[in-house]
C-alpha cells in the first residue's frame, strides 16, 4: 500500500508539471500538417507497427516534404535514422520532445502516449498497440496484482487513454472487441477502429528464403541448425521499486537445451518491460536477442516458437509454423495475475509446464507439424488475422494520414503572421550582420578560425588559372590525369573516380546538406583536399574533414554573385556556383570548366559513372525539385529541364560578374549543353600554356 501511494504521488506530481509544459508548447508551437511524431515502446525501441508506417512513408513520394520526428530514451542508439534529412531524433523528456508533440499533426504510438499529452483538435493520434491480447488488458483486468497501482486507478487511466485515440488499427473483429473493452470505449469511440491489419506484420507476408538466410547469418547461426524462438512475457507481480519489472522465470534453459537435439539453437527474447539487454547471459546454444529492435527478423529466422501468454503468438502464426505454449504458472497467472480472454484449449499447439514436457513437445512439433491438416491452427489463423493482407501500412497512410490540411483558427493565423514577420526580420538581420562582420573580417579584424582561413585564401593564387571539375558524363580519368599538376576544384562525389586516376583536386567543394547527412562517412574517408562548403552543410557534418572552410549563406530565390566570401555567398542550382566564388576569392583570373555538361543528372548517363548517387539520395533530390516546381506528376525530362534552366541562370550571372572583373571563364568540357562560355579544347589549353598565361 505504501509503494502504491508513493508511486501515485510521484506520477501525479510529474503529470501536473508536464501537462503545464505541454500546454505552454501548444500555445507557441502550432500544428504542422506535414509533421509526424513516432514513438515505440516508450522510446526504448525503434520497431513494431510504428517503424513499419515510418518506412512506408519514407518510400512514398507523397510525403517527400514531411518532417518525421522519432522520440527515444537514447537517440544516439538510433542515429541511422538521422541519415534521412527529413528525420529528427529527440530525447524523451527534453524541451524538444514536448515541442514536437505539440506541433506534430500525427502521433503514431504503440503503447499509448504519456498521460500528460492530450492531442489538440486538429491532431490525429494513431494507436497501433503492440499485440493482439490473450491476457486481459486495462479495464478488463479483474485482479489487483499490480504493486504500483490499484485496479480502479488502472481502469481510470485506460479509459482516459482511450478517449485520446483518433484511430485504432485492427487485424480482426476479435481484436477490435477486446481493445475496445480494455480501453473502455463507448459506442461512438468504437468507430475509431480501422480494419486494415497491423503494419508490423506486413513483412511476414513478403519475405524470402534469402531474407531468412541473411538474418541467420547475422545472428551467427549455421544453415543446418534448427532455430527455436522463446518469447516469455512479463508478470505484473515481478515489480521491484526503483528498478522496474525483473525477469524471474524458473525455466532452466540450459536443461532444456540438453534435452533437445544438438542441432537446436535457442533465441531468447525478453519482453521490453524486463529490459533490453542483460536479461540473461548468452551461452553455448542460447543467444539473447532481446536487443534486436525488429522482432520480425527473429520470426523469419525461427523454425518454431515457444511462448507463454505473449501476443507474439498471434504475429508468429502468420508464418504457419509450429508453436509450443510453456505455461509453468498457468493457474496463478489465470487466477491471480491477469486472466485470459479465451480458453487456452483454442491455442494452436501443445501447452506444457515442465522442461521435460516442453522438450518433448518441441521435438514432436518439429517432426510432425503440418499446417494443412491442423484445423485448430487454421481456425486460429482465421479468427485473429481476418483483415491481414500484408498491405496494412499503405492502408494506414491512405486512410489515416493522407488527409486534408486542417483549417487554421484565429490564434494560429495570428501566430503564423507573427512568425513570418520574425522570419523577414531574421533575413534582414542576417544581411546586416554578415555584411557588417564581413567588412571587419575583410580588414583582418575580429577573425575566428574560419575567418582566418578565408583571409589566408584571399588572392592566394592571384593571376593563376584553375579548373572547376563537374561530375557530368563527359568526365574521364584521362582528362583528369592531364590536369593533375594544375590547380583544380573537385565537387561532390568526384572521389568515386579516384581509383582510376592519379589526379586529386587542390580543393573540394560540397554545398548540398543531403550529402552532409547521408555521406558523412564517405566524405570523411575520401576527401583529402581542403573542403570548401557552406555553413548549413558544415553544421550538419557530424564527421568533418579536418581542413574545412565554410561561408555564410542566405536563402533566396533571387540568385546573385556576391563576390565577397567574408560576408556571405549565395549558392543555387549547382555546386559550381560555390566553386566559382571561391576561385574568384582566391584571385584566379582564368577558370576552365571540365565535366560541366549541364545535362539532366537524373536521366540515364547523367554522371560520369552509373549509380553515381544512391537511390535514396537521388530520390531526395527529386522530391525536393518536385516541391520547388509545385507539381506532383512530372517526368524525368521535365525535372531535367528545370535543373538545366536554373543552372543556366547561374552560369549567365557568373559570366557577367567575371566579365566585369576581368576574369576569363572557358568551357573545356567535351560536349554538353553549356554554351554560355567560350569553348576550348583541353589539349590546346595545356599545350598552349605559355601563350595563355
Amino acid at each position: 500500500m505504501k509503494e502504491r501511494f508513493s508511486y501515485k504521488l510521484r506520477q501525479d506530481l510529474s503529470c501536473v508539471k508536464n501537462k503545464i509544459k505541454f500546454k505552454c508548447c501548444r500555445i507557441v508551437f502550432l500544428t504542422q500538417d506535414k509533421m509526424v511524431m513516432f514513438e515505440s515502446y516508450h522510446g526504448k525501441r525503434c520497431g513494431d507497427s510504428v517503424k513499419a508506417i515510418y518506412d512506408a512513408m519514407i518510400l512514398d513520394d507523397t510525403f517527400r516534404d514531411y518532417t518525421f520526428v522519432w522520440a527515444f530514451t537514447d537517440p544516439k542508439a538510433h542515429e541511422e535514422l538521422a541519415g534521412n534529412p527529413r528525420t529528427i531524433l529527440v530525447k524523451i523528456g527534453t524541451p524538444e520532445y514536448f515541442r514536437y508533440y505539440a506541433a506534430s499533426r500525427f502521433w503514431i504510438n504503440n503503447v499509448s502516449v504519456p498521460d500528460y499529452f492530450t492531442p489538440g483538435r486538429h491532431q490525429v493520434y494513431i494507436e497501433t498497440w503492440h499485440g493482439t491480447p490473450l491476457k486481459r488488458l486495462g479495464c478488463d483486468i479483474e485482479t489487483d496484482s499490480d504493486p504500483r497501482q490499484s485496479k480502479e486507478r488502472m481502469h481510470k487511466r485506460y479509459r482516459k487513454k482511450g478517449k485520446k485515440v483518433s484511430r485504432f488499427l485492427s487485424p480482426s473483429p476479435y481484436y477490435s472487441e477486446k481493445i475496445a473493452s480494455a480501453f473502455g470505449l463507448n459506442s461512438k469511440q468504437k468507430k475509431a477502429f480501422v480494419n486494415c491489419g497491423l503494419p508490423r506484420n506486413d513483412v511476414l507476408f513478403h519475405f524470402t528464403e534469402e531474407d531468412q538466410a541473411i538474418v541467420r547469418q547475422k545472428l551467427g547461426i549455421a544453415e543446418d541448425k534448427r532455430v527455436i524462438l522463446y518469447t516469455p512475457t512479463w508478470r505484473d507481480t515481478d515489480y521491484n521499486p526503483g528498478h522496474g519489472f525483473a525477469y524471474k522465470s524458473p525455466v532452466d534453459l540450459e536443461k532444456l537445451l540438453r534435452l533437445l537435439p544438438e542441432d537446436c539453437v535457442l533465441l531468447f527474447r525478453a519482453h521490453h518491460q524486463n529490459g533490453l539487454s542483460g536479461v540473461i547471459q548468452s551461452s553455448g546454444r542460447i543467444i539473447d536477442v532481446t536487443g534486436i529492435d525488429d522482432i520480425n527478423e527473429l520470426y523469419i529466422a525461427s523454425d518454431l516458437m515457444v511462448t507463454d501468454y505473449s501476443s507474439t503468438m498471434f504475429d508468429f502464426s502468420i508464418l504457419k509454423r509450429p508453436m509450443v505454449f510453456h505455461m509453468y504458472d498457468l493457474d496463478d497467472y489465470k487466477s491471480h495475475i491477469r486472466g485470459f480472454y479465451f480458453d487456452i484449449s483454442e491455442l494452436p499447439g501443445p501447452v506444457t509446464m515442465t522442461e521435460e514436457a516442453l522438450a518433448s513437445a518441441i521435438i514432436d512439433q518439429l517432426a510432425s507439424f503440418d499446417y494443412s491438416t491442423d484445423e485448430k491452427y487454421q481456425a486460429f489463423d482465421k479468427t485473429f488475422h481476418t483483415w491481414e493482407d500484408g498491405e496494412a501500412a499503405h492502408q494506414v497512410i491512405e486512410r489515416c494520414i493522407a488527409i486534408a490540411p486542417h483549417k487554421p483558427g484565429p490564434w494560429e493565423r495570428l501566430v503564423q503572421n507573427y512568425k513570418k514577420l520574425i522570419n523577414r526580420m531574421r533575413i534582414v538581420y542576417c544581411f546586416a550582420r554578415y555584411n557588417i562582420t564581413g567588412w571587419f573580417h575583410k580588414r583582418g579584424l575580429f577573425l575566428g578560425d574560419n575567418g582566418r582561413r578565408l583571409m589566408e585564401m584571399k588572392d592566394l593564387h592571384k593571376g593563376k588559372r584553375c579548373f572547376l571539375v563537374g561530375n557530368g558524363p563527359s568526365l574521364t580519368p584521362h582528362d583528369l590525369d592531364l590536369i593533375q599538376d594544375e590547380y583544380s576544384f573537385g565537387t561532390n562525389m568526384v572521389y568515386k573516380i579516384f581509383n582510376q586516376t592519379k589526379w586529386r583536386p587542390t580543393y573540394h567543394c560540397v554545398s548540398d546538406s543531403i550529402y552532409a547527412t547521408r555521406l558523412k562517412d564517405e566524405l570523411y574517408e575520401n576527401i583529402q583536399s581542403p573542403l570548401l562548403t557552406i555553413e548549413k552543410t558544415y553544421r550538419k557534418m557530424t564527421k568533418r574533414v579536418p581542413d574545412t572552410t565554410y561561408v555564410h549563406t542566405i536563402a533566396s530565390e533571387r540568385y546573385k554573385v556576391k563576390g565577397n566570401l567574408f560576408a556571405y555567398c549565395m549558392v543555387k542550382a549547382t555546386v559550381l556556383s560555390l566553386a566559382a566564388e571561391f576561385a574568384f576569392h582566391m584571385g584566379f583570373t582564368e577558370i576552365y570548366l571540365l565535366g560541366v555538361d549541364c545535362t539532366n543528372p537524373h536521366a540515364a548517363g547523367g554522371h560520369f559513372m552509373e549509380n553515381y548517387a544512391s537511390r535514396d539520395i537521388a530520390q531526395s533530390d527529386i522530391s525536393r525539385i518536385k516541391t520547388r516546381m509545385k507539381k506532383e506528376d512530372v517526368t524525368t525530362e521535365q525535372i531535367g529541364e528545370h535543373i538545366i534552366d536554373r543552372s543556366l541562370v547561374v552560369y549567365r550571372l557568373l559570366k557577367k560578374y567575371a566579365d566585369k572583373h576581368g576574369i576569363q571563364i572557358y568551357n573545356a568540357t567535351r560536349g554538353g549543353n553549356l554554351e554560355i562560355f567560350p569553348r576550348v579544347k583541353l589539349e590546346d589549353v595545356l599545350d598552349d600554356k605559355d601563350k595563355i598565361q
